[in-house]
């Protein structure tokens, strides 16, 4: 893992109803995200009700976390909304429930304007890289982004903070 940067805190609506991020989904992982120049992190802990075998966390959360990582990588790091096209993912160490664990995303390749490859990584309470996946992002601008139905023009508006808060200075 690489030395701690100043980071800043990435803001998200207060409402948002998502798995991963929603802060008002009660059943969810509500990651927080905080971002230096090149990267963003997020430090969660699953509890125990999305384990898989025993106390390992199930492999479609570890997979939801590091799909959240490269997403948020698209839409703080770039300022676009960013949609998973494809992603691979790696499976390298068992992974605890209610452990603390720190996961990474990173834009790998900017291909061209709207297709990005992202890079997702989880590291164990001991800092030893856990699970990692390389994505495919579709990446569009907020207008195209509700031309094509992937969010409302409501959720747009309310959201449209959130996708320029880097340009603006972020919060801190």
């Amino acid at each position: 893992m690489d030395v701690q940067k100043e980071r800043r805190k990435i803001a998200n609506i207060p409402d948002q109803t998502c798995f991963g991020c929603g802060s008002a989904n009660a059943i969810g992982l509500q990651m927080q995200f905080t971002a230096d120049d090149e990267k963003i992190y997020s430090h969660v802990t699953v509890p125990v009700s999305m384990a898989g075998w025993d106390t390992t966390v199930h492999g479609g959360i570890l997979s939801t976390i590091l799909d959240e990582m490269m997403g948020w990588s698209v839409i703080y790091l770039l300022g676009k909304v960013g949609v998973t096209k494809s992603m691979t993912v790696e499976f390298l160490k068992p992974v605890k429930t209610e452990q603390p664990l720190t996961a990474i995303g990173f834009i790998q390749e900017v291909v061209s304007d709207r297709l990005i490859m992202v890079t997702g990584e989880i590291y164990n309470q001991d800092a030893v890289l856990s699970a990692r996946s390389i994505g495919t992002f579709a990446a569009m601008t907020s207008q195209a982004a509700v031309r094509l139905g992937v969010m409302s023009g409501s959720y747009m508006e309310r959201f449209l903070p959130v996708l320029k808060q880097r340009e603006e200075g972020g919060c801190r």
